[in-house]
């Protein structure tokens, strides 16, 4: 069996001028041919600068074609589990 660790993506401090859903969409985009099929990713952010809710960026994510299987939120602070899906 082999073990592949957890990729951690952290935008918490990130100064992206332009739109943050477009930012988080080409992310999530980046993140589906980083990953391989099955792997999971953990997207750290700043509910400041992406104020979505859980329900937006599960959208975002199957667009993608990844899923959101955890969402926690910590005072300021947002963390997306992702895992890539095996469609093609």
């Amino acid at each position: 069996m082999q073990c592949r660790s957890m990729l951690v993506e952290d935008h918490r401090y990130i100064s992206c001028g332009g739109d943050p859903f477009n930012y988080i969409k080409s992310t999530m985009k980046g993140l589906y041919f980083q990953l391989d099929p099955g792997q999971d990713a953990q997207i750290l952010l700043l509910k400041e600068k992406f104020p979505y809710d859980r329900k937006t960026f599960e959208g975002v994510a199957r667009t993608s074609k990844l899923t959101l299987f955890d969402f926690k939120e910590e005072k300021e602070e947002l963390s997306l589990f992702v895992r890539r899906t095996n469609e093609k």
